[in-house]
């Protein structure tokens, strides 16, 4: 148990690296002006109407392009890849999380890849950018490789525990993309309130953690779900701006992200409401549904690493349940031990005094 902790708490740390290193990320970013961490707005409006934002080291103007995330235009490929890929993760999470182990650790591992390289290429990318089908591209890419991580044994321990913190940041920034602006002013307070959610979460799995990822698989998916039903009728005016002026600090796009801002539409509103409110029936649903543990344990077996001698007791594997085969087992072996000190010679099988009858029968016979 102690080993599971301290594995654990690696993940976390590992986690927190990543977070930090992303740009998207208040923490590691203290050359950046108090108003522009508190997501006031650092557009400058000259008198010809121009507007430009200026680098507070240097007080000249930064180049400015469009602040794409990625999410394409209205129902466009890239639109449509995000659309699909958030169904087809989200509905199975919610409904059948607890149920299929390795698709669930698979998921939340692709699904962590996703956020740190959507974040890392939103926030680095400079005024020309790239398109939306080659950033969607990579991204995807991204979670293929993570998703790929998880299937296997050595991902499920990470997966369980990147699920837990995915789910606990998910409903973090769904409660501050409730209001315009943020829910609060200071944009270094909305990520807090978002890392304090994840860190629950990852509490939450080491103490209780077939809980925990109840929780944490109808949290993530009704997220996924939820931004694919917003994505269907707000297009990009939606979540997807909400989330691009939440993670987004690319001193680039700072006039795109400040002259649309975030205005929730009632729609997107209803829906991130909806999604909060599914999680707790959802995560009741699979318990009472799956009652196998997450992940199934290997069926005890009785091995035999090394050579025995006679009488000896056979080698126990794993469990007590396969106690009484091995006093079969040790019985029927004292039994011909027995016989062979009596007669000095092991009995004749039941062939070999089937052949002895047929031989006396025919020299009688003769």
């Amino acid at each position: 148990m102690a080993a599971l902790a301290r594995l654990q708490l690696l993940v976390l740390t590992s986690c927190l690296l990543l977070v930090t290193t992303t740009s998207a990320s208040p923490i590691g970013q203290p050359w950046l002006p108090s108003h522009l961490s508190a997501r006031s707005d650092p557009v400058i409006t000259a008198e010809n109407g121009t507007m430009y934002a200026i680098d507070p080291s240097t007080m000249e103007p930064v180049p400015q392009g469009s602040a794409s995330d990625g999410s394409g235009v209205d129902l466009n490929a890239s639109a449509l890849i995000w659309l699909v890929w958030s169904f087809v993760v989200g509905v199975p999470l919610a409904l059948t999380g607890i149920r299929f182990w390795r698709l669930t650790t698979a998921a939340s591992l692709g699904i962590a890849c996703v956020v740190c390289v959507w974040a890392a290429f939103v926030n680095t990318l400079g005024p020309s950018g790239i398109s939306d089908l080659l950033l969607t591209c990579l991204v995807m890419g991204a979670f293929g490789l993570g998703f790929f991580i998880g299937l296997f044994n050595l991902g499920r321990l990470a997966g369980i525990t990147f699920l837990a913190l995915s789910a606990g940041f998910s409903i973090g920034v769904r409660i501050v993309l409730f209001r315009d602006g943020l829910l609060v002013p200071s944009f270094f307070v909305n990520w807090i309130i978002a890392t304090v959610c994840a860190v629950i979460g990852f509490v939450l799995v080491v103490v209780r953690q077939r809980l925990a990822i109840l929780v944490s698989s109808a949290s993530v998916g009704t997220f996924l779900i939820g931004l694919g039903v917003d994505l269907v009728i707000n297009k990009q005016k939606g979540m997807s701006t909400g989330l691009r002026f939440l993670f987004d600090r690319n001193n680039s796009h700072l006039v795109d992200l400040f002259t649309r801002g975030w205005h929730p539409p009632i729609s997107t509103i209803i829906i991130l409401a909806v999604s909060l409110a599914l999680i707790p029936p959802l995560a009741y649903t699979q318990h009472r549904i799956f009652k196998a543990p997450f992940t199934p344990e290997r069926p005890p077996s009785v091995l035999i690493s090394e050579p025995r001698e006679s009488g000896e007791p056979l080698k126990q594997a794993s469990s007590d349940s396969y106690a009484h085969t091995d006093k079969k087992i040790n019985s029927t072996a004292s039994s011909l031990q027995a016989l062979l000190d009596k007669d000095g010679q092991p009995p004749p099988s039941p062939s070999s005094s089937g052949e002895d009858e047929k031989r006396s029968s025919s020299r009688f016979s003769m």
